[in-house]
């Protein structure tokens, strides 16, 4: 009987063991540099998207104002897009360096 006891424990302290593990395994910390990008490129991304959801309303809207402005606009959402672009590829290669670290964290253990 105290057999049984000492291996149900023992089986106990394992299963928490292995939560414990697997909590610590899914939390996602922000590092310092993660929450700069995401501050410095979030107004990026907002201004961007709005930008683009202004031109489409305006020039639905009134397309016979806008129609003879519309190269210039198209020309300024472009040269806007390479800010963009680039600030969406720091942070997708970011996230990939993240995922990389914790594939070889779990293959190391």
């Amino acid at each position: 009987m105290a057999d049984t006891d000492i291996d149900s424990k023992e089986e106990l302290l394992a299963a928490q063991r292995r939560i414990m593990e697997l909590e610590a395994s899914s939390k996602t910390v922000l590092t310092g540099t993660q929450f700069l990008v995401i501050c410095l490129v979030g107004p990026l991304f907002l201004a961007f998207v709005s930008l683009g959801v202004l031109i489409v309303w305006k020039t639905t809207s009134r397309p016979a104002e806008i129609a003879p402005h519309l190269d210039i606009i198209l020309v300024a959402f472009s040269i806007f897009a390479l800010p963009v672009t680039a600030a969406s590829a720091s942070i997708v290669g970011i996230m990939s360096d993240e995922i990389k670290s914790r594939i070889g964290g779990k293959n190391g253990t």
